[in-house]
Protein backbone atom coordinates (compact mmCIF):
# COMPACT_ATOMS: atom_id res chain seq x y z
CA UNK A 1 0.00 0.00 0.00
CA UNK A 2 1.51 3.40 -1.15
CA UNK A 3 0.22 6.95 -0.22
CA UNK A 4 0.63 9.27 -2.77
CA UNK A 5 -0.55 12.34 -4.42
CA UNK A 6 -0.80 12.60 -8.23
CA UNK A 7 0.77 15.59 -9.96
CA UNK A 8 -0.04 16.81 -13.01
CA UNK A 9 3.06 15.57 -15.78
CA UNK A 10 5.58 18.50 -15.78
CA UNK A 11 4.77 18.75 -19.43
CA UNK A 12 1.31 19.93 -19.03
CA UNK A 13 2.69 23.17 -16.88
CA UNK A 14 4.63 26.36 -17.80
CA UNK A 15 3.54 29.88 -19.70
CA UNK A 16 3.23 27.79 -23.48
CA UNK A 17 0.22 26.63 -21.89
CA UNK A 18 -2.86 28.17 -23.27
CA UNK A 19 -5.60 29.03 -21.33
CA UNK A 20 -8.17 27.94 -24.23
CA UNK A 21 -7.81 28.95 -28.10
CA UNK A 22 -10.49 29.29 -30.52
CA UNK A 23 -10.59 25.57 -32.07
CA UNK A 24 -9.86 26.86 -35.77
CA UNK A 25 -6.70 28.52 -34.58
CA UNK A 26 -5.32 25.09 -32.76
CA UNK A 27 -3.02 23.50 -34.99
CA UNK A 28 -3.47 20.32 -33.06
CA UNK A 29 -7.12 20.12 -33.43
CA UNK A 30 -9.43 17.48 -35.16
CA UNK A 31 -13.00 17.94 -35.67
CA UNK A 32 -15.30 19.70 -33.73
CA UNK A 33 -15.31 19.70 -29.73
CA UNK A 34 -18.61 20.02 -27.94
CA UNK A 35 -17.97 23.23 -26.61
CA UNK A 36 -15.98 24.49 -29.95
CA UNK A 37 -13.08 25.57 -27.21
CA UNK A 38 -9.71 23.75 -26.64
CA UNK A 39 -8.82 23.98 -22.97
CA UNK A 40 -5.10 23.52 -22.71
CA UNK A 41 -4.17 24.43 -19.41
CA UNK A 42 -5.45 22.44 -16.47
CA UNK A 43 -7.67 24.68 -14.26
CA UNK A 44 -6.99 25.26 -10.83
CA UNK A 45 -10.00 22.66 -9.32
CA UNK A 46 -8.10 19.83 -11.50
CA UNK A 47 -4.86 20.61 -10.27
CA UNK A 48 -6.65 20.68 -6.72
CA UNK A 49 -8.19 17.59 -7.01
CA UNK A 50 -4.58 15.52 -7.87
CA UNK A 51 -2.95 17.04 -4.77
CA UNK A 52 -5.41 14.84 -2.19
CA UNK A 53 -3.52 12.33 -0.85
CA UNK A 54 -4.75 8.59 -2.40
CA UNK A 55 -3.89 4.97 -1.22
CA UNK A 56 -2.61 3.01 -4.22
CA UNK A 57 -3.06 -0.77 -3.37
CA UNK A 58 -2.97 -4.02 -4.95
CA UNK A 59 -5.20 -7.33 -4.46
CA UNK A 60 -4.50 -10.77 -6.19
CA UNK A 61 -7.62 -12.26 -7.58
CA UNK A 62 -7.44 -15.22 -9.38
CA UNK A 63 -3.59 -15.06 -10.45
CA UNK A 64 -3.96 -11.52 -11.62
CA UNK A 65 -2.64 -8.58 -9.21
CA UNK A 66 -5.12 -5.74 -9.64
CA UNK A 67 -4.54 -2.36 -8.86
CA UNK A 68 -6.34 0.57 -6.95
CA UNK A 69 -6.56 3.59 -5.84
CA UNK A 70 -8.74 5.23 -2.72
CA UNK A 71 -9.57 8.48 -1.06
CA UNK A 72 -11.44 9.32 1.82
CA UNK A 73 -13.20 7.83 5.50
CA UNK A 74 -13.36 4.31 5.10
CA UNK A 75 -16.67 4.58 7.81
CA UNK A 76 -18.08 6.54 5.05
CA UNK A 77 -20.60 5.13 2.42
CA UNK A 78 -18.70 3.91 -0.37
CA UNK A 79 -17.90 4.33 -4.01
CA UNK A 80 -15.98 2.05 -6.69
CA UNK A 81 -15.11 3.54 -9.96
CA UNK A 82 -15.29 1.32 -13.14
CA UNK A 83 -13.33 2.15 -16.26
CA UNK A 84 -13.71 1.69 -19.64
CA UNK A 85 -12.33 -1.02 -22.79
CA UNK A 86 -8.78 0.36 -23.10
CA UNK A 87 -8.69 2.69 -20.27
CA UNK A 88 -7.63 2.71 -16.72
CA UNK A 89 -8.32 4.30 -13.22
CA UNK A 90 -6.11 6.88 -13.91
CA UNK A 91 -9.37 8.03 -15.65
CA UNK A 92 -10.97 8.86 -12.40
CA UNK A 93 -8.14 10.35 -10.35
CA UNK A 94 -9.46 14.44 -10.71
CA UNK A 95 -12.67 13.23 -10.05
CA UNK A 96 -12.69 10.96 -7.46
CA UNK A 97 -11.64 13.43 -5.04
CA UNK A 98 -14.20 15.26 -5.43
CA UNK A 99 -16.28 12.82 -3.62
CA UNK A 100 -13.89 12.19 -1.03
CA UNK A 101 -15.17 13.92 1.98
CA UNK A 102 -18.34 12.03 2.06
CA UNK A 103 -17.58 8.75 0.73
CA UNK A 104 -14.75 6.54 0.67
CA UNK A 105 -13.97 5.88 -2.53
CA UNK A 106 -11.96 3.30 -5.08
CA UNK A 107 -10.45 4.19 -8.42
CA UNK A 108 -9.68 0.26 -10.29
CA UNK A 109 -7.50 -1.10 -13.09
CA UNK A 110 -9.87 -3.84 -14.06
CA UNK A 111 -7.54 -6.50 -15.27
CA UNK A 112 -5.48 -6.49 -18.65
CA UNK A 113 -5.71 -2.55 -18.11
CA UNK A 114 -3.95 0.35 -16.48
CA UNK A 115 -1.60 -0.92 -13.87
CA UNK A 116 -2.98 -4.12 -13.19
CA UNK A 117 -1.54 -7.26 -14.10
CA UNK A 118 -2.65 -9.58 -17.10
CA UNK A 119 -4.55 -12.51 -17.28
CA UNK A 120 -4.49 -15.87 -20.03
CA UNK A 121 -8.25 -15.31 -20.74
CA UNK A 122 -10.78 -13.04 -19.64
CA UNK A 123 -14.40 -13.34 -18.85
CA UNK A 124 -17.89 -11.32 -18.14
CA UNK A 125 -18.19 -13.20 -14.93
CA UNK A 126 -14.56 -12.32 -13.49
CA UNK A 127 -14.26 -8.81 -14.42
CA UNK A 128 -17.80 -8.82 -12.52
CA UNK A 129 -16.28 -10.82 -9.50
CA UNK A 130 -13.15 -9.07 -9.25
CA UNK A 131 -15.30 -5.42 -9.04
CA UNK A 132 -16.66 -7.31 -5.61
CA UNK A 133 -12.97 -8.64 -4.43
CA UNK A 134 -11.48 -5.08 -4.80
CA UNK A 135 -14.66 -3.83 -3.03
CA UNK A 136 -13.95 -5.88 0.15
CA UNK A 137 -10.24 -5.73 0.03
CA UNK A 138 -10.36 -2.11 0.09
CA UNK A 139 -13.10 -2.61 2.75
CA UNK A 140 -15.67 -0.36 1.22
CA UNK A 141 -18.97 -1.24 3.02
CA UNK A 142 -21.25 -2.67 3.44
CA UNK A 143 -23.01 -2.06 0.13
CA UNK A 144 -20.98 0.50 -1.88
CA UNK A 145 -22.35 2.09 -5.20
CA UNK A 146 -20.55 1.10 -9.03
CA UNK A 147 -20.29 4.07 -11.12
CA UNK A 148 -19.12 2.10 -14.83
CA UNK A 149 -18.27 3.93 -17.88
CA UNK A 150 -18.85 2.37 -21.15
CA UNK A 151 -17.19 -1.15 -20.79
CA UNK A 152 -17.06 -0.41 -17.09
CA UNK A 153 -20.97 -0.51 -17.25
CA UNK A 154 -21.13 -3.76 -18.84
CA UNK A 155 -18.73 -4.72 -15.63
CA UNK A 156 -21.05 -3.25 -13.29
CA UNK A 157 -23.95 -5.12 -14.72
CA UNK A 158 -22.05 -8.30 -14.18
CA UNK A 159 -21.34 -7.53 -10.94
CA UNK A 160 -24.69 -5.86 -9.80
CA UNK A 161 -26.32 -9.53 -11.64
CA UNK A 162 -23.50 -11.92 -9.72
CA UNK A 163 -24.11 -10.11 -6.40
CA UNK A 164 -26.98 -8.29 -5.87
CA UNK A 165 -27.19 -8.80 -2.10
CA UNK A 166 -23.22 -6.81 -2.26
CA UNK A 167 -24.03 -2.96 -3.95
CA UNK A 168 -26.87 -0.54 -3.08
CA UNK A 169 -27.05 0.42 -6.41
CA UNK A 170 -25.53 1.09 -9.73
CA UNK A 171 -24.99 4.04 -12.26
CA UNK A 172 -24.41 3.25 -15.72
CA UNK A 173 -22.47 6.18 -17.68
CA UNK A 174 -23.11 6.02 -20.97
CA UNK A 175 -24.01 2.90 -21.05
CA UNK A 176 -26.40 1.05 -23.38
CA UNK A 177 -28.41 -2.42 -22.87
CA UNK A 178 -30.01 -4.12 -26.29
CA UNK A 179 -32.56 -6.08 -26.70
CA UNK A 180 -32.11 -9.90 -27.26
CA UNK A 181 -33.05 -8.99 -30.50
CA UNK A 182 -30.36 -6.27 -31.33
CA UNK A 183 -27.22 -8.03 -29.81
CA UNK A 184 -24.13 -7.90 -30.86
CA UNK A 185 -21.43 -10.38 -30.20
CA UNK A 186 -18.21 -7.80 -31.00
CA UNK A 187 -15.53 -10.12 -30.12
CA UNK A 188 -15.92 -13.38 -31.34
CA UNK A 189 -15.02 -13.27 -34.64
CA UNK A 190 -11.84 -11.40 -33.92
CA UNK A 191 -8.99 -12.57 -35.34
CA UNK A 192 -5.94 -13.55 -32.91
CA UNK A 193 -4.24 -10.22 -31.25
CA UNK A 194 -1.15 -8.57 -31.72
CA UNK A 195 1.45 -7.25 -29.45
CA UNK A 196 0.78 -3.30 -28.97
CA UNK A 197 3.12 -1.37 -31.14
CA UNK A 198 5.75 0.26 -29.30
CA UNK A 199 7.33 3.76 -29.88
CA UNK A 200 10.74 4.62 -30.26
CA UNK A 201 10.09 7.52 -27.65
CA UNK A 202 7.64 8.41 -25.40
CA UNK A 203 6.99 11.69 -27.48
CA UNK A 204 5.82 9.57 -30.51
CA UNK A 205 3.88 7.50 -28.23
CA UNK A 206 1.85 10.16 -26.56
CA UNK A 207 1.15 11.65 -29.55
CA UNK A 208 -0.93 8.83 -31.04
CA UNK A 209 -3.09 8.80 -27.64
CA UNK A 210 -7.02 8.51 -29.30
CA UNK A 211 -10.06 8.17 -27.71
CA UNK A 212 -12.25 4.86 -28.32
CA UNK A 213 -15.17 5.19 -29.52
CA UNK A 214 -13.04 8.18 -31.64
CA UNK A 215 -14.69 11.84 -30.31
CA UNK A 216 -13.61 15.24 -29.98
CA UNK A 217 -13.18 16.59 -26.98
CA UNK A 218 -12.33 20.29 -25.58
CA UNK A 219 -10.62 19.35 -22.29
CA UNK A 220 -7.02 18.95 -23.61
CA UNK A 221 -5.66 18.98 -20.22
CA UNK A 222 -7.28 16.18 -19.12
CA UNK A 223 -6.56 14.10 -22.30
CA UNK A 224 -2.63 15.05 -21.51
CA UNK A 225 -3.17 13.73 -18.09
CA UNK A 226 -4.84 10.63 -18.71
CA UNK A 227 -2.90 9.72 -22.17
CA UNK A 228 0.10 10.33 -20.04
CA UNK A 229 -0.63 7.35 -17.31
CA UNK A 230 -1.91 5.38 -20.70
CA UNK A 231 1.70 4.00 -21.24
CA UNK A 232 4.56 2.24 -19.75
CA UNK A 233 8.22 2.20 -20.43
CA UNK A 234 9.59 -1.55 -22.07
CA UNK A 235 13.18 -2.27 -22.73
CA UNK A 236 12.65 -1.65 -26.66
CA UNK A 237 10.42 1.99 -26.27
CA UNK A 238 7.27 2.97 -25.01
CA UNK A 239 3.83 0.81 -25.56
CA UNK A 240 0.26 1.10 -24.20
CA UNK A 241 -0.71 -1.01 -20.95
CA UNK A 242 -3.74 -3.10 -22.13
CA UNK A 243 -3.30 -6.50 -22.84
CA UNK A 244 -4.43 -6.37 -26.53
CA UNK A 245 -5.78 -10.21 -25.96
CA UNK A 246 -8.60 -8.95 -23.63
CA UNK A 247 -11.13 -9.42 -25.86
CA UNK A 248 -9.75 -12.62 -27.97
CA UNK A 249 -12.93 -14.82 -27.84
CA UNK A 250 -14.78 -12.85 -25.38
CA UNK A 251 -18.20 -13.88 -24.75
CA UNK A 252 -20.77 -10.45 -23.77
CA UNK A 253 -23.74 -12.79 -23.77
CA UNK A 254 -27.25 -11.92 -25.32
CA UNK A 255 -29.36 -12.21 -21.84
CA UNK A 256 -27.61 -9.00 -20.87
CA UNK A 257 -31.71 -7.68 -21.50
CA UNK A 258 -33.05 -10.30 -19.21
CA UNK A 259 -30.15 -9.86 -16.81
CA UNK A 260 -31.07 -5.44 -16.68
CA UNK A 261 -34.80 -6.24 -16.24
CA UNK A 262 -34.67 -8.28 -13.78
CA UNK A 263 -31.40 -6.48 -11.73
CA UNK A 264 -32.87 -6.22 -8.15
CA UNK A 265 -30.36 -3.32 -7.82
CA UNK A 266 -31.57 0.31 -8.20
CA UNK A 267 -29.88 1.30 -11.28
CA UNK A 268 -29.72 4.93 -12.97
CA UNK A 269 -28.44 5.38 -16.64
CA UNK A 270 -26.39 9.17 -17.38
CA UNK A 271 -26.01 9.36 -21.44
CA UNK A 272 -24.22 12.20 -23.52
CA UNK A 273 -26.01 14.46 -25.27
CA UNK A 274 -24.15 13.67 -27.86
CA UNK A 275 -23.35 10.28 -27.76
CA UNK A 276 -25.95 7.42 -29.41
CA UNK A 277 -26.55 6.35 -26.35
CA UNK A 278 -28.99 9.62 -26.13
CA UNK A 279 -30.53 8.39 -29.08
CA UNK A 280 -34.41 7.55 -28.91
CA UNK A 281 -32.97 4.48 -30.49
CA UNK A 282 -31.47 3.36 -27.88
CA UNK A 283 -33.09 5.19 -24.73
CA UNK A 284 -36.90 4.38 -25.21
CA UNK A 285 -35.78 0.34 -25.63
CA UNK A 286 -34.27 0.55 -22.12
CA UNK A 287 -37.08 2.59 -20.74
CA UNK A 288 -39.22 -0.22 -21.81
CA UNK A 289 -37.04 -2.69 -20.13
CA UNK A 290 -36.93 -0.62 -16.38
CA UNK A 291 -39.74 2.19 -16.53
CA UNK A 292 -38.71 3.00 -13.03
CA UNK A 293 -35.62 3.43 -13.78
CA UNK A 294 -33.89 7.23 -14.67
CA UNK A 295 -32.05 7.65 -17.70
CA UNK A 296 -31.22 10.93 -18.78
CA UNK A 297 -28.14 12.93 -20.53
CA UNK A 298 -25.62 15.84 -19.18
CA UNK A 299 -25.76 18.73 -22.14
CA UNK A 300 -22.81 18.95 -23.89
CA UNK A 301 -21.21 16.37 -23.38
CA UNK A 302 -20.03 12.84 -26.07
CA UNK A 303 -19.81 9.23 -24.96
CA UNK A 304 -16.89 9.87 -22.58
CA UNK A 305 -19.11 12.32 -20.43
CA UNK A 306 -16.31 12.74 -17.27
CA UNK A 307 -13.76 13.95 -19.80
CA UNK A 308 -16.25 16.55 -21.96
CA UNK A 309 -18.28 17.84 -18.53
CA UNK A 310 -16.04 16.81 -15.20
CA UNK A 311 -17.51 19.23 -13.07
CA UNK A 312 -21.17 18.54 -14.09
CA UNK A 313 -20.78 15.10 -14.33
CA UNK A 314 -19.92 14.79 -10.75
CA UNK A 315 -21.96 17.72 -9.68
CA UNK A 316 -24.87 14.83 -11.05
CA UNK A 317 -23.03 12.30 -8.63
CA UNK A 318 -23.20 13.95 -5.57
CA UNK A 319 -26.63 15.25 -6.04
CA UNK A 320 -27.76 11.70 -6.89
CA UNK A 321 -25.93 9.96 -4.41
CA UNK A 322 -27.73 12.41 -1.51
CA UNK A 323 -31.00 10.40 -2.42
CA UNK A 324 -29.66 7.21 -3.00
CA UNK A 325 -31.55 4.17 -1.41
CA UNK A 326 -29.80 2.84 0.99
CA UNK A 327 -26.79 5.26 1.09
CA UNK A 328 -26.59 5.33 4.68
Amino acid sequence: MTRKTLHTPPDMEGPADRLSVDSADDPNYVGEAPSSTIITRPPKWFKDALEVPFEECRVEIDGASLCYMQWGDKSKPGVIFVHGNGAHGGWFNFLAPLLSQDFHVVSMHLAGMGDSGWRKSYSREQFGDDVLAVCEHAELGPKPIIVGHSFGGFVSLMAGHRHPDKFSGIVLVDYSVKSKEKHEEWFLDRPEPRPTRVYASYEDARARFRLAPPQPCANQYILDYIGHHSLRQTDDGWTWKFDPAIYYKFRIGDDLEQIYRNLPVPVVGIMGEHSWSSSPEVMEPMRAMRPDTPLFFIPDANHHILLDQPIAFISTLKGLFSLWPGKS
